[in-house]
């Protein structure tokens, strides 16, 4: 279960200058605080949604929301608003979602880096994850491997989805029975994706 909301910080609080309280009249009373709202998945902070706030008069302790501002402290109210800045933890989620598409991309790279020196230096023990025609999934387990030859043997189950093949990777589910591929037929299967995967303990 995804566990997101919205939560609100203090990012600043100004005295308002040449600015009477519409309630005592007291020169130079009201304080202006800011609040920023903003979206948070599983607590973690991901981007901020909006400023509000309110004033109040350090001398009768009157509270304005920005709808009970009269127009002179609405407009000094809106200036302290556009000038305070909230806290960069407020955008701590995209910069972790940033940091995350940039590890993956890297391990991506260096997985694929490995899986073409697996194919170009096979060796026994080695198990490529194959699709089949009818969208299913299973393994190839590498038994003996020549010049220019590789012999496999064939996991006897399948799955119906490529993240959950690992379920099916194991010794006792493969045959006896080895099929030969020579090893251009095993990068053919590989450039065109019938092989998705190479594996090596």
């Amino acid at each position: 279960m995804i566990i997101f909301g919205s939560r609100s910080v203090h990012i600043n609080t100004e005295q308002l200058k040449n600015t009477n309280c519409p309630n005592c009249d007291t020169k130079e009373s009201m304080l202006a605080s800011v609040y920023r709202r903003h979206a948070h998945v599983f607590w973690i902070p991901v981007f901020p949604l909006s400023k509000f706030g309110a004033t109040t008069c350090n001398h009768c302790k009157q509270t304005l929301r920005t709808n009970e501002m009269p127009s002179y402290i609405k407009t000094e109210f809106k200036r302290v608003k556009k000038n305070s800045k909230g806290p960069a933890w407020q955008f701590s989620g995209l910069i972790l979602f940033a940091l995350l598409i940039v590890f993956a991309g890297f391990a991506s790279k260096s997985d694929r880096a490995s899986e073409k020196m697996y194919l170009e230096t096979p060796l026994v023990g080695d198990v490529y994850e194959y699709k089949l025609a009818y969208s299913q999934y299973s393994t190839m387990k590498i038994m003996q491997v020549t010049t220019d030859s590789i012999f496999v043997s064939l996991n006897d189950y399948e799955i119906n989805k490529a993240s959950r093949i690992y379920r099916i990777d194991k010794s006792e589910n493969y045959s006896n029975k080895l099929y030969v591929y020579s090893k251009k037929e095993i990068t053919d299967m590989y450039n065109s994706k019938i092989i998705f995967d190479i594996n090596r303990e």
